[in-house]
């Protein structure tokens, strides 16, 4: 049966927040491009005894990546390399690794503050350079990556159930959706951002409505990780044999899943109305959503110009929790 579930997904818009009421009018997706981080995956490589050359290959790709902000991008994954009986790795890795027979793993858990975090592995995988090639980056991310960079409001990522008529019906859904969205929805003022005209025109990623989609199919070989990293961040995703759509913004935050025929008009338009309205929230890990492993260099493709401001420093633990609710995004006077 196709479903989406609203008392799982919809109420996400409805946020409980630990921090005064921050609101802006810079749309959702432009601050979360401007200004959250993405939080890093953590990747655990146990083994007994010595590497081989190959492994230590991997380990080295690894640690790279956990260190790439030398190389002008923003770290994405945090490694820990130990033995099994090393204190330094959780007591749910070490089960895990003990569960299985090989001498040496490699085991990847979503980032602590994503929200989505499980006592079980989110991939995990023999310690390779193609394990890690394929962890660290694929042709469909590269897309994500370029549409975020060029200034799309979200870039959807459909993937395909196999039933060819099923699939179709819902691209178009999708798709239909988002081009209405575009028209409907408008952007604040120069005013409204309390910004000057003038740095709309200076920003180089433009401010634009503007949706797309990229598909995701299930049997490609290089997108297994991205997949796992899809199907794996709600319980019951796996299970579901109906096409799933994932809206990302940001730097490759993902809002939630849309399942089978919840991939409608009025479930995308909460969804565009979400990113694209004004941020009331500035505090990433207490708005919706988990990261992609995304490799980019978002300052680089954001240049120096900004149009949002960074928040400043809040004691969340000493504020009350608030209920905030969403609001929808600016419509067309036309």
């Amino acid at each position: 049966m196709s479903v989406f579930r609203p008392t799982i997904r919809i109420p996400l818009l409805a946020v409980a927040l630990s921090v005064p009421l921050l609101a802006c009018q810079v749309p959702v997706f432009r601050y979360a491009l401007e200004r959250w981080n993405a939080d890093r995956y953590q990747v655990f490589v146990i083994h007994q005894g010595d590497l081989n050359a190959s492994q230590q290959a991997a380990v080295k790709a690894l640690q790279t990546a956990a260190d790439a902000k030398s190389a002008g991008q923003s770290p994405m994954i945090e490694v820990t390399v130990a033995g099994p009986d090393d204190k330094s790795v959780p007591a749910a890795v070490r089960s895990r690794y003990e569960a299985g027979s090989a001498k040496s793993a490699m085991f990847v858990y979503y980032p602590a503050a994503n929200g989505v975090g499980r006592t079980q592995p989110m991939h995990e995988c023999k310690i390779s350079t193609d394990s890690v090639d394929m962890m660290l980056d694929s042709p469909v991310r590269k897309k994500v990556r370029e549409k975020l960079q060029q200034g799309d409001s979200a870039v959807w990522i459909f993937v395909p159930c196999g039933r060819d008529a099923d699939d179709k019906a819902a691209l178009k859904r999708l798709q239909d959706q988002l081009a209405a969205d575009e028209q409907w929805m408008e952007l604040p003022t120069p005013e409204e951002l309390e910004v000057a005209p003038d740095v709309l025109t200076k920003v180089k990623v433009p401010l634009q409505i503007k949706f797309s989609t990229v598909i995701l199919k299930r049997d490609a070989p290089a997108e297994q990780f991205l997949l796992q990293s899809l199907l794996n961040s709600e319980e019951d995703l796996t299970s579901f044999d109906q096409p799933l759509a994932f809206p990302v913004f940001g730097r490759g935050r993902v809002l939630y899943a849309l399942v089978g025929k919840g991939i409608a008009a009025d479930t995308v338009r909460t969804a565009s109305s979400f990113m694209a309205g004004p941020c009331s929230c500035q505090v990433k890990n207490q708005n919706p959503g988990f990261d992609l492993l995304l490799r980019a260099d978002w300052e680089k493709a954001l240049g120096e110009v900004l149009i949002s401001e960074p928040i400043e420093s809040v004691d969340t633990e000493a504020l009350a929790p608030k209920l905030l609710t969403i609001p929808p995004g600016r419509k067309s006077k036309n």
